[in-house]
């Protein structure tokens, strides 16, 4: 997991009202493809990146300090100061300055290519419900050149705002068959998928293209 992954997570345990801090992390890691032994090794370390940083501020002492950062960028002695001010013990200072850090960079703009570097295959931008692509086993009717996919796998990005996986997420999937579809004179295209896997890229600020398909070889 990267820093900027893993301080969204973060963010979400924060904001989740539930006591049970370990069933939210359990769900959360389940959207990052990991194993069993890296899964337990996040949940650790994340685990107490939470209970020795951002646990310690209320909500509305969190929202302050991401308003002014939002504003004006990581500033190091700004945050310090607002912990100072709000009697935040000095021992919680580096994991509270870490997540404000990573938090932030997850802010900053990139490309829908980029939220995977290792992805080939066809990208479509959707604002499909994921666990509604899963269930119905296929995504699409998309326009598409079959020939053009060098690669049989398929990755679905989340245009949503709002919703359970956002912009952001991204599902990764096999192609098992890509099916024409008439649309009166025209032909689209319905992309069968197996083995899908949601994953949070840790980033909030993804721009997407005019065109809702991309070839990534």
């Amino acid at each position: 997991m990267k820093n900027k992954q893993i301080a969204n997570v973060l963010y979400k345990l924060h904001g989740d009202k539930t006591t049970n801090i370990d069933e939210v992390l359990d769900e959360e890691l389940s959207y990052f493809n990991l194993n069993s032994p890296q899964k337990l090794k996040f949940h650790s370390e994340i685990n107490q990146k939470f209970l020795n940083g951002i646990k310690h501020l209320n909500q509305n002492q969190l929202s302050n300090i991401l308003e002014k950062t939002n504003f004006s960028g990581f500033d190091e002695e700004m945050i310090k100061s607002r912990l100072k001010f709000y009697e935040i013990d000095k021992m919680y200072f580096e994991e509270i300055l870490s997540f404000f850090k990573d938090y932030i960079a997850s802010s900053v703009a990139i490309d829908v290519s980029d939220i995977d570097d290792e992805f080939k295959g066809v990208q479509v931008a959707s604002r499909d419900d994921f666990n509604r692509i899963i269930n119905q086993g296929w995504t699409g009717d998309w326009v598409i050149t079959p020939s053009s996919v060098k690669h049989n796998r398929v990755q679905v990005a989340s245009m949503n705002e709002t919703g359970r996986f956002p912009r952001g997420h991204y599902l990764n999937a096999e192609i098992e068959d890509i099916s024409p579809i008439e649309y009166g004179d025209q032909t689209r295209y319905r992309i069968f998928i197996s083995n899908p896997v949601i994953i949070d890229s840790g980033n909030r600020n993804v721009k997407f293209n005019l065109n809702p398909v991309k070839y990534i070889h």
